[in-house]
């Protein structure tokens, strides 16, 4: 049962992987994205390295080396999104009528997805990375600390399409999937320790960003990137991701069985 459920898994990740390469458009812009945010918001606020304190706080007088984090986490945020909207795309064109009485379990549907967006991901992560070493960004952590954020980036990418998942099935609304996943990532993402350190925010947003699951995925990449392994933030990010993962994904499965049953 377990094989047939990964074989069915892996042929709807090679039709959304098949799909992805017919829209060389969506690659070019998917993969063009890190760099207009590197550029643009790391020129814009560079003085913020400046502050008497910011290298104190960060470990790096570099702004860019700590905004790397916020540029990797909105990256997936917004590739998060079209797993939601590529689900509505096949309920309006009827591909989920025949995945209705076709026999495949109904959760592979889901995951096959999933997994073929975690590859985007990667990749795009592996862009950023590099973009960054060309703009002065060192990966303290080395080689292996690539891996670990590919790997943090990867189980984030999941946990977080299973947002745009559930909100996707529950309106059947690519624009409703879209706002939602606007008005979520871009709130979260600056009330975090993404954009800047937790200490210089107001109190009120301190607060916020201590209890915002952002902080600790943006903490375990800053850590990686500026000081080495730190085990602690990582092992935070990873229960952060897990609880994310675990409301999002089980209500996705849930809402999807129901609407194709």
């Amino acid at each position: 049962m377990k094989m047939e459920w990964g074989s069915e898994v892996v042929a709807i990740f090679d039709r959304w992987n098949i799909k992805l390469l017919r829209q060389p458009i969506f690659i070019f812009f998917s993969l063009i994205q890190p760099l207009v945010w590197f550029l643009l918001f790391t020129q814009a606020f560079s003085a913020i390295g400046n502050l008497p304190n910011f290298e104190e706080l960060t470990g790096t007088s570099s702004y860019t080396t700590y905004f790397t984090a916020a540029v990797i986490i909105q990256t997936i945020a917004s590739s998060a999104l079209q797993a939601g909207i590529g689900l509505v795309n096949d309920l309006d064109s009827g591909f989920m009528d025949k995945m209705r009485v076709a026999p495949i379990g109904k959760s592979s549907i889901l995951f096959g997805k999933l997994f073929s967006d975690a590859i985007t991901i990667i990749i795009q992560v592996v862009i950023i990375l590099v973009i960054g070493l060309a703009l002065g960004v060192h990966v303290t952590s080395g080689p292996l600390g690539w891996i670990m954020i590919l790997v943090i980036s990867a189980l984030f990418g999941i946990a977080w399409s299973g947002i745009s998942l559930f909100v996707a099935l529950t309106t059947k609304s690519s624009q409703t999937t879209l706002s939602v996943g606007l008005l979520t990532t871009f709130p979260l993402l600056f009330l975090s320790a993404a954009v800047l350190p937790v200490q210089l925010l107001p109190t009120w947003v301190q607060h916020v960003a201590n209890v915002n699951p952002f902080t600790y995925i943006a903490v375990a990449y800053q850590k990686l990137i500026i000081v080495g392994f730190d085990w602690t933030a990582i092992w935070q990010c990873l229960a952060a991701i897990l609880i994310i993962g675990a409301i999002s994904l089980t209500a996705s499965v849930l809402v999807f069985r129901r609407k194709i049953s």
